[in-house]
């Protein structure tokens, strides 16, 4: 059996879905097809669950007739908005079962109006640096009900679900196609409709992972230096970025413009159809996307392995 099946990316965002769906031939990645489609009704954060299967189904419908697919795995990349996002010390003496409850609790604490059994929930241990006294672990929240609906629309089209990750950590899949970064630190920027997620990174594992709004449709610069200000001056070695990435959804010229002459830095947008080989099917679509960089999640989460 081959290591890579083909496999369907979709990444959502409050207003969009996007799908790309790749092939594995002759030791290459191929997209085979690339779509999106606007939803009928823009997702709303405070009440993201009503009627969220009945827009989803009826804008994968819409993206099915315009397109046949050859794969039978699917995955779903979803953007900051679905999600809850904290970060708490933990000892790292305690059982997965133990550790388990340690977040539950927190989540209460953060959240006491919400119940914590309504939520998968990830954590994902931060690289410690060494003068850190405490291992730190990024949690990701996401409500049962969101991943029931996408169980339910695998099944409706016959397709096996093997993912639901984080649009930011799907999009970060892509760097590692880049062997000049291994082994490097760099930051990480995705920028979704009402937030953008921030993450350092030291041969691509995660040293700092959190979520922030973003301010008329503008990156916060100010809070962006802040929070870096914050985050390099725990850490030893990252005052040096030695890349930078941005990547998501209307990210203006400006925005990189102003970022790489407050912070120094060459952020660069990551365009996710350079680490694939075009099919013939998809070539005419993808010379027609204005924004490469808006499928780097999709891409990112058909190219998972585990």
């Amino acid at each position: 059996m081959p290591l890579f099946e083909n496999h369907v990316g979709v990444s959502l965002s409050l207003d969009k879905i996007r799908l790309v769906e790749l092939v594995y031939s002759d030791n290459e990645f191929i997209l085979e097809n690339v779509d999106e489609e606007v939803f009928g009704e823009r997702l709303v954060v405070s009440s993201i669950l009503e009627n969220f299967y009945n827009i989803l189904q009826n804008s994968f419908k819409e993206i099915l007739s315009r397109n046949t697919l050859k794969s039978k795995n699917i995955s779903f990349s979803l953007d900051p908005e679905f999600f809850i996002n904290f970060e708490i010390p933990f000892d790292n003496t305690l059982l997965k079962k133990d550790l388990a409850e340690h977040i539950k609790w927190e989540f209460k604490k953060l959240h006491p109006e919400l119940n914590p059994d309504d939520y998968l929930i990830q954590n994902i241990e931060l690289k410690k640096g060494e003068e850190l006294i405490s291992n730190v672990a990024a949690v990701l929240c996401l409500n049962k009900k969101i991943v029931s609906a996408l169980q339910k629309l695998s099944q409706t089209y016959k397709l096996n679900l093997r993912f639901v990750d984080y649009s930011h950590t799907s999009s970060d899949v892509l760097l590692r196609f880049k062997k000049s970064l291994k082994g490097l630190s760099g930051l990480s920027i995705y920028k979704s409709n009402n937030s953008f997620s921030l993450s350092i990174l030291d041969d691509f594992k995660p040293i700092a992972m959190l979520k922030k709004r973003i301010q008329k449709n503008q990156l916060p610069m100010n809070v962006i230096k802040h929070t870096l200000n914050n985050l390099v001056g725990k850490r030893s070695g990252l005052s040096n970025f030695l890349y930078a990435y941005i990547t998501g959804v209307n990210i203006h010229e400006d925005e990189i413009d102003r970022m790489n002459e407050l912070f120094g830095l060459k952020f660069k947008l990551l365009n996710p159809f350079s680490d694939v080989t075009i099919g013939k099917n998809a070539q005419s679509k993808v010379e027609l996307i204005d924004n490469p960089t808006e499928y780097s999640s999709a891409v990112g989460i058909a190219l998972r392995l585990f």
